[in-house]
């Protein structure tokens, strides 16, 4: 087996996608669960997070720091969570993540780890 590798998976959510259906929904996240607990040994780490009315968007330019509430009209998505997951290639990870709920009802980003890059 090839060395693992970090990723960072961000679920988004997408207003032109389709809503959570329990019936369709939960299996796959059950089968996310149960896979993670498998065989395999990877385990995810991650969270949700609290919607856009919880946000605060933090700057600090031209020597100024500004603290902003959300929520914030330029998103038209949201971060529905963050999570580390463990693979051997990237082709690995997208092929954990292809069956994932956030998959149907959103869209992830999947991003290696920086010591993952400069290992190859």
């Amino acid at each position: 087996m090839s060395a693992r590798q970090k990723f960072l998976v961000i679920h988004m959510s997408d207003p032109k996608a389709a809503e959570w259906d329990p019936a369709i929904d939960q299996p796959r996240m059950d089968a996310w669960l149960a896979h993670r607990e498998g065989p395999d040994g990877w385990q995810p780490n991650g969270e949700t997070v609290a919607g856009p009315d919880h946000a605060r968007r933090l700057t600090a330019h031209n020597g100024e720091f500004v603290a902003t509430d959300g929520p914030f009209p330029e998103f038209k998505e949201w971060f529905l969570g963050v999570e580390w997951i463990e693979a051997e290639s990237m082709a690995h990870a997208t092929r954990l993540l292809e069956n994932h709920p956030t998959a149907r009802i959103g869209r992830m980003y999947v991003v290696p780890a920086r010591a993952s890059v400069e290992e190859d």
